[in-house]
Parts: C-alpha cells; structure tokens; sequence
C-alpha cells in the first residue's frame, strides 16, 4: 500500500472517530434532561419525541420569549433571535427543532413542564400536523408543547395544535388552555434517567 492510501486510510478513520465521538457526546451529555413522549390522537401518531433540555430559562429568558410572542409580527424571526435552550427531536429523524422556553413549575398533580420551539411541530414534514377533532388552524409559527408528570410513573401531555396560548406577561409564563374534551396529544410522558456515571451531576 502506498504512502498516500495508507496516509487517506488514516484520515478516514481519524474522521470518523470524531464523528463517533461527538455523537456519544451529544446523546450522553451528564447535564442534559432528556423528557420522552409519544404522539397520539393526533397525524403524525405513534411517533417518539424525544426533547433534550440543556438549560432551564432563567426569569429573563422567560420574559423575552413571553414579550416575542405577545407583540406579534415576525415571531419566528424575534424567537430564532433569543438564545436556544433545548432541542425537540422526532424519533424517526434527524431534524430537530429549537427550544427557546424551558420551564417546569411543581403542582398539586405532579410537574407541569412548558416549552416552546421557534418553529411549529411539522414544519419541515410534507404533511402538516393535526390534532383528531380540530378543524381550525390556529396558524401559529412556533409551538407550545406542555408535559404533565406526576411524581411516580408516566404522564401525558399536550401541543398548542389542541389548545389555545396563553400568555402570562406579568410573571413571565406560557401556557396552553385546552377544552375540557379536548385530546391528549402525548402519551407516555416520561423524565428519562440519566446515565449512571452522571449520576449526581
């Protein structure tokens, strides 16, 4: 073998080395809390969510993302503008989306966790996605998407594809206000444990 294909060999398993490792780092960060969820009642069903959170918003962060939402206009520009925290990924592709709100506030049912990405759940599929019952588009560039998880075992959640936004200026809050029949759109709603060697960080 000649100096020049043993030198490309070598480069080639050098690249892809560290094309290995920074996937294991992406996927084993210790300071990562990673929520998972299926869709259901809804297009696309079945399909795993996975949402990887490196950073919850801070009462600033809260604000800006509640203020870019509030004043209308370009709200996808203002959002892609603030700082991502997060990534929402689909079980079936490597497209994500970013997070620009991360929060989680403890109620009498358990933890409710609230994020919102700067583009819509579906934006990047051929067909848009919709909730079973609802007729109305809502329109809206970005989504919500809201977890409720009791203390022990799964819980379920919701998309802003099945509820209305609602915003909460004065202390910094999103939130979705779905009818009482309104469905479910995410089952299987679980905190995912991190690994052992990162346990404690």
């Amino acid at each position: 073998m000649s100096n020049k294909a043993v030198l490309r060999s070598a480069l080639i398993a050098a690249g892809a080395l560290a094309a290995a490792s920074i996937a294991f780092a992406q996927n084993r960060l210790p300071d990562v809390d990673r929520f998972t969820a299926t869709t259901v009642a809804m297009t696309p069903a079945d399909i795993e969510l996975r949402i990887d959170v490196r950073e919850w918003s801070d009462e600033a962060g809260r604000a800006a993302v509640v203020a870019a939402l509030a004043e209308g206009g370009d709200v996808a520009g203002a959002l892609r503008a603030l700082p991502t925290v997060g990534y929402v990924w689909r079980s079936d592709s490597g497209v994500g989306y970013s997070v620009k709100y991360a929060h989680r506030i403890d109620t009498p049912e358990g933890e409710r966790i609230t994020f919102v990405t700067d583009k819509r759940l579906g934006a990047f599929d051929f067909k848009p996605w919709k909730a079973e019952g609802v007729d109305e588009d809502s329109g809206l560039e970005y989504s919500v998407i809201e977890l409720k998880l009791p203390e022990n075992g799964t819980g379920d959640g919701t998309l802003s594809l099945a509820a209305e936004v609602k915003l909460d200026r004065e202390n910094g809050l999103v939130l979705l206000e779905a009818p009482a029949d309104a469905p479910r759109l995410l089952t299987d709603v679980k905190l995912e444990p991190k690994p052992y060697w990162a346990q404690g960080s």
